[in-house]
């Protein structure tokens, strides 16, 4: 049924399966309602579930009152659960509107969510363009079946469009509806670099990553798109003046993929003269960098950097196709505490066929290396993935247990030896690299926020007793 009415759409972000105290701004659903808003004309509303008191029930009353045409719910693996239960409680209240998921969990496990009953459709990829198109079909009472990179049922058979085409030109994207969530909130919750203590919120200057590591993602394609550095500033700057932020988490796939533009972002946030924190949690390519890029970046206001090398193998890192300059990551990790930046390391422990002295040489990496923190994590092969791929060709199961982000007591081992060998591993690793004195001493010397290394070292001294 066709109508001129303003179409009504609420966008929900679940809790989490177990409780955690980790919640950053929701910058999917952000993108999803500006755009809708832009593009569709249509009024959103973004219910974050973990930030709001009252939870669920803050989403029920929601539904009563606001009365939506469809929702939305943007969902990772490790929040399935409240995807579930979300859907559930937008039927009940609803009765028959469209409920519609999207995010890198349906993306992956498209057949899973499908197979919800209270799940009509959900999104596979990039969101804002199927978004648009749904909203437009269904304020025109047309099917929905005809979208690229969606899924539907059709007398009970579940049909995949597969997704073809990505946003070319991330600058023709609207910017996040910011004044949809009271950034303020997230300043009591931990954030995933672990710095800072005031507003802050994440920001996406690029997406997706051309290289082809077995174990990641493919949620944005693997074509690099970026958006330019003037798009960025504007954005920087409108959080700064309107929402009085001043720290920034970075969280692009590979940020540093083009390092002029990457120091051309720098130098706009320098000639502005804002003094700003700004950090990577999600990492920068390790052997992409020069001294020219992390002077730049701490002239800006970089404090924090993760950087993603996994294994210190050269072999298994052929293996898994992310061929890393460990030499070159080094030496720029050592650039990095030159210039008082603090330095994340990620790590993975299990790759199919890594040898003990293989998984002890990257322990022995990270050891010797500069890094101020190290996460060692337990290789685990997830759907949609290559490596989901090869789990399933030994004979394992990819993973199903979504309750954790990291190791568990139910993770996949693809390797021949124990579990509990490589739970002892990862205990040694752990122990091994924050009991050094010089390493110790740094974090202190850059730590930023001196008051919050003892709650720092809690969480640390809780990972090294855990029985994993």
């Amino acid at each position: 049924m066709i109508t001129d009415r303003r179409q009504r759409i609420i966008i929900v972000k679940p809790d989490h399966n177990v409780p955690t105290k980790y919640h950053s701004p929701p910058l999917g659903p952000l993108y999803l309602a500006s755009t809708l808003r832009e593009k569709a004309g249509a009024e959103v509303c973004i219910i974050h579930i973990p930030v709001e008191e009252g939870k669920y029930n803050v989403l029920e009353k929601k539904l009563s009152d606001f009365k939506p045409d469809w929702v939305g719910i943007s969902a990772l693996s490790f929040e399935s659960k409240g995807l579930y239960k979300t859907a559930e409680i937008v039927k009940k209240i609803c009765g028959n509107i469209p409920v519609i998921a999207g995010g890198p969990h349906p993306s992956f496990y498209t057949i899973e969510v499908m197979s919800n009953p209270n799940i009509d459709f959900a999104v596979i990829g990039e969101g804002e363009i199927t978004a648009t198109e749904i909203a437009i079909a269904i304020q025109n009472g047309k099917p929905l079946d005809g979208i690229e990179g969606i899924a539907w049922r059709s007398n009970g058979e579940i049909k995949i469009n597969p997704r073809t085409n990505y946003i070319e030109n991330l600058d023709s994207l609207p910017f996040p509806a910011w004044d949809l969530i009271d950034l303020e909130k997230y300043r009591h919750y931990d954030r995933m670099s672990r710095i800072g203590s005031g507003k802050y919120t994440g920001i996406l200057t690029s997406r997706s990553c051309p290289y082809k590591c077995i174990y990641c993602h493919n949620l944005f394609g693997k074509k690099f798109r970026k958006r330019s550095p003037e798009n960025v500033f504007e954005e920087i700057k409108i959080l700064h003046d309107k929402y009085g932020v001043r720290e920034l988490e970075v969280i692009d796939d590979c940020f540093n993929l083009d390092l002029k533009r990457a120091k051309k972002i720098f130098d706009l946030i320098i000639d502005s003269g804002m003094k700003l924190y700004l950090m990577f949690p999600n990492g920068v390519r390790g052997d992409n960098l020069d001294e020219e890029f992390i002077s730049k970046a701490r002239k800006a206001g970089v404090r924090y950097m993760s950087i993603a090398i996994e294994t210190a193998s050269p072999r298994l890192q052929k293996l898994i196709r992310k061929n890393l300059d460990l030499q070159k990551t080094i030496r720029n990790i050592e650039l990095t505490d030159k210039y008082g930046i603090m330095t994340l390391g990620f790590f993975m422990l299990g790759f199919p066929t890594e040898t003990r002295e293989e998984l002890k040489k990257t322990i022995d990496f990270a050891v010797h290396s500069k890094l101020h923190a190290a996460n060692f994590f337990a290789v685990q092969p997830y759907e949609g993935t290559e490596l989901g791929e090869i789990a399933k060709s030994m004979g394992r199961k990819v993973v199903q247990d979504f309750d954790q982000m990291y190791m568990t007591s139910d993770f996949v081992n693809l390797t021949e030896m124990s579990d509990d060998e490589l739970r002892s591993a990862r205990k040694r690793a752990v122990l091994r690299f924050y009991l050094s004195p010089s390493r110790i001493w740094r974090i202190a010397r850059d730590y930023p926020q001196k008051w919050r290394l003892f709650r720092l070292l809690g969480v640390l001294i809780k990972r090294i007793m855990l029985k994993r």
